[in-house]
């Protein structure tokens, strides 16, 4: 009789090779094909089938997860602020680790027992790692001239937000990398251009349009770059986030709990 330990290495050991697998090919080729998928989904659904056989008496949390992670996966991709990769990637975790596994360490100190859900804002909190990247490009060009030339009519806010997300570069070299952003749109007051930051943090959007309409723009207009966003795979954060949890339990609920007994001592 195969037990839930066995259960959850086996969950583990697939979910790290899907998500490293994945992650990799998401960064060279900028997408994730449906044979990953072909391959991991009958390995989640049997793990999940499985799983349910052996723990009879968690069959609620089980169902509950997974379909609190389907919901989650339909519904960000159709909104707009996830791909559709990311999402199949969140439900076959799902499906072969729905719970806290079974491990000794810190996964026994957290009180979520939905592991994807531990999983998800781990990975959110890796996300902010990548601010690190704009803000060195962004110190860098403050060095150089004004970094906001064009936009001294934004908030502060709209630029402090586009400070810690995003950089200027060439429009040659928007055009040739597909997976940045625009950050900024360019709209037409009486015959003159006006640039105003657009920082929508959904992913849709009509490329073609956008970079027609910076075109007729002017050269002159935007001769010092446009603010642009990049486009990293969610699913590296995934993976990072599934390491995470495994080796620090939730990070999010271990702040928040150390904030409450913060403030419960000086009360």
């Amino acid at each position: 009789m195969i037990d839930v330990l066995t259960l959850d290495l086996a969950g583990l050991l697939a979910s790290f090779t899907f998500l490293i697998y994945s992650s990799w090919s998401d960064i060279r080729s900028r997408e994730v094909s449906d044979r990953v998928w072909l391959v991991f989904y009958p390995v989640g659904f049997a793990l999940a089938a499985i799983r349910l056989a052996v723990q009879t008496n968690a069959w609620v949390l089980i169902l509950v997860s997974l379909f609190g992670t389907v919901v989650i996966s339909l519904l960000l991709p159709y909104l707009g602020f996830w791909g559709g990769a990311d999402g199949k990637g969140f439900i076959c975790l799902a499906l072969m680790n729905p719970l806290i596994p079974a491990l000794d360490g810190n996964l026994s100190h957290i009180i979520d027992p939905f592991f994807p859900l531990v999983v998800f804002s781990n990975a959110y909190v890796a996300s902010l790692a990548s601010i690190v990247y704009p803000i060195q490009r962004n110190l860098r060009e403050c060095l150089r001239g004004m970094l906001f030339e064009g936009f001294e009519h934004e908030s502060f806010l709209h630029k402090l937000t586009a400070f810690l997300t995003g950089y200027k570069v060439r429009i040659d070299e928007l055009e040739s990398k597909p997976h940045l952003f625009l950050l900024e749109s360019v709209h037409w007051q009486e015959s003159k251009a006006r640039r105003r930051f657009e920082l929508d943090p959904r992913i849709n959007f009509d490329r073609s349009r956008e970079l027609a309409e910076i075109r007729a723009a002017g050269s002159g207009l935007l001769s010092r770059g446009v603010w642009v966003s990049p486009g990293l795979p969610f699913l590296i954060f995934v993976t990072l986030g599934l390491g995470i949890s495994l080796l620090f339990g939730d990070i999010v609920w271990s702040f928040v709990s150390a904030v409450i007994h913060a403030i419960s001592a000086l009360v």
